[in-house]
Parts: C-alpha cells; sequence; structure tokens
C-alpha cells in the first residue's frame, strides 16, 4: 500500500528582517524584530502539512551541510513530525540561507545563497531507502534545484527521478519558482512527461508561457490560459496545471477546467505574505491525497493559503483542515 510523502528539493534556513521601508543605496535602516525560521518548499510544504492534521508520514529528502544551519533544520523537522534520516548533509558546502527584507507595505526582498542546494542530484532521491513506497513525491522548486535543472542526454536530472516515480506508480506534484532564469521555459517542459500535478502562481504562468495571463480587470485570464494549456498538454502533463493567485485559482486538465475564488482578506487582517504559496499547494496535497473532488480541493488550498497570510510565520501554525 502506497502511503505518505516525500518532500524532495530546496532546504534553507530564512533570517527575516521586518523593517520600514528599504534604505537608499548607501543609507542605514533599523531593524524593527528579526526572526528564523526553516524555508524552502518542501519544509514549507510538509509543515504545513503537518499543522493541518496530516497523520501520513513525511520524508524529507535534499541536500543540507553538516553545519549549525543543518542541524536546526533537522531539529525543525522532529519538531514537525517530519522524518529526516535521508537528508544528506555535506562537509563541502554549507546549509543554503537566505534574507528576507519584510516591509511595513508588506513588500519582501529576498537575497538567496544556494550553498548545499547546488549539490542536489539524482542520488538524493532515496527511494530503495524506504520500507514502504509514498503515494506523492512533492517537489519544490524547479530552476531552484542545483544539479537536478541541469541537461544530460537533453533531459534534465530531475526527469531521471520523475521517471522513476511514476514507475512506482508515485503521484508527482511539481511546484515552481518565481525565478527568472533564461531557461525557465526549457527546463520546466523537460520534465512534464512525468508531472501530474503542476503548480504555478500568476508571475510563474507568464515566465511559462511567455506571455501575459492577466485581463484588464487584473484577474486570471481564464480563456487565454486554458488555449495556453493546450501546449502544456502537448509536452506531456499527465493531469492537470493549477495557476492560483491570491485571488483565484484554475485547474485545468485535458477534460475540465475549474475556477475558484478565495474569500477577501481585510488588509488589516494580512500580518505576513511569506509562505502563502505554499500553503496553498499543502491544502492541495492533502485534498489530492485523501481523493477529495476536485473544487473542495482547491478551495480547501485558498483556505489555508488565506490562514498563512494571517499569522507571522511562513509555515505552520495553521488550523487543522477541518475547520478551514
Amino acid at each position: 500500500m502506497l502511503q505518505g510523502i516525500i518532500g524532495l528539493g530546496i532546504w534553507c534556513v530564512d533570517t527575516t528582517y521586518k523593517i520600514q521601508q528599504l534604505p537608499e543605496r548607501g543609507k542605514l535602516e533599523p531593524i524593527i524584530e528579526s526572526f528564523q525560521c526553516v524555508g524552502g518548499g518542501p519544509s514549507n510544504v510538509l509543515t504545513d502539512l503537518n499543522s493541518l492534521g496530516f497523520k501520513y508520514p513525511m520524508i524529507a529528502m535534499g541536500s543540507i551541510g553538516s553545519d549549525t544551519n543543518g542541524s536546526f533544520i533537522k531539529k525543525h523537522c522532529q519538531k514537525h513530525q517530519i522524518q529526516s534520516q535521508l537528508l544528506v548533509a555535506s562537509k563541502s558546502a554549507s546549509t543554503s540561507h537566505s534574507v528576507c527584507m519584510f516591509e511595513k507595505q508588506k513588500e519582501r526582498t529576498f537575497l538567496y545563497f544556494a550553498g548545499a542546494n547546488n549539490l542536489l542530484d539524482t542520488h538524493h532521491f532515496k527511494l530503495n531507502k524506504l520500507k514502504n513506497r509514498p503515494k506523492i513525491l512533492y517537489v519544490g522548486y524547479i530552476t531552484l534545484l542545483g544539479k537536478l535543472d541541469q541537461f544530460f542526454n537533453k533531459q534534465t536530472r530531475l526527469q531521471i527521478i520523475l521517471k522513476q516515480a511514476k514507475k512506482n506508480n508515485i503521484i508527482t506534484v511539481v511546484d515552481l519558482a518565481s525565478n527568472k532564469d533564461p531557461q525557465f521555459q526549457k527546463i520546466v517542459f523537460s520534465s512534464l512527461p512525468y508531472i501530474d500535478y503542476l503548480l504555478l502562481n500568476e508571475i510563474e504562468a507568464q515566465l511559462l508561457f511567455k506571455e501575459s495571463i492577466i485581463n484588464s480587470k487584473k484577474n486570471l485570464n481564464k480563456k487565454k490560459l486554458i488555449g495556453l494549456s493546450k501546449k502544456i498538454f502537448k509536452k506531456g502533463i499527465l493531469k492537470a496545471l493549477i495557476i492560483h493567485s491570491p485571488d483565484e485559482s484554475l485547474y485545468i486538465s485535458l477534460n475540465e477546467s475549474i475556477h475558484t475564488k478565495s474569500k477577501k482578506i481585510a488588509k488589516s487582517k494580512i500580518v505576513n505574505s511569506v509562505g502563502a504559496g505554499d500553503a496553498f499547494c499543502a491544502g492541495f496535497i492533502y485534498g489530492i491525497y485523501e481523493n477529495w473532488n476536485m473544487k473542495t480541493t482547491l478551495l480547501k488550498a485558498h483556505a489555508a493559503g488565506a490562514a498563512m497570510m494571517k499569522v507571522d510565520a511562513s509555515s505552520g501554525k495553521l488550523p487543522n483542515i477541518k475547520k478551514l
């Protein structure tokens, strides 16, 4: 029986500084508050799943350093019921970290040091080390996956992992990053034949399609996106792509499209804008795992994303999914 989920991809330690505004070049800006947390798609998604009440095995896979930040990540995993034995600790590279400057206006600016994430390769996917096969493989984020984004014989090394997962009947869920890599489209297209569900926000959708996908009312252009998605299905995606924004989402498969809207959040209740996309992904994965109908799954995913915006954290601290 397939059980549990693997979270494969980038693991890092984020230091967030709350400030009034970014200083001009050469000027000083006081820090109001600072805190550290574990970041990256796999950490955020698995931590959120635990917070939402997910009761199945959660396995961390990826590359960290043999250092203090690596230990910090392992302690975080232990706290949130995430199995971290298969995280590979390297002595040749330090654990990835990032600096996030969070302005009063809710704007964020990131500085990212890849470190050990640059070592990510096929051997970090340790499926043969697991006693039971997982039901889902989550990968985040394409174009930040080190050697897995590199091409080998006209395919990325990530494609090798995804192909292995599909041979073992594992559902593959892949998440993108808003990274303006010049090979963004090429790297994503390479893996599509082995991706069941591809999640992307409105910015990533524009990077993938290389076209504006927002209409004059600043909403997702549903008709255009459905047309553009035909190109994606010709490249081989297996089930669906899911485009999400703070206000809405669009699920597109070969047979149907489902549009959902999220409830408006009063600006006064928005505490944080970090991690909402990963919370949406966690809610979506929860629904896929439990075989909910897609409309319910999308509404729960939106509710999880909205709940994350109301707490001062980038992951966790979410209510049980039954209460969303």
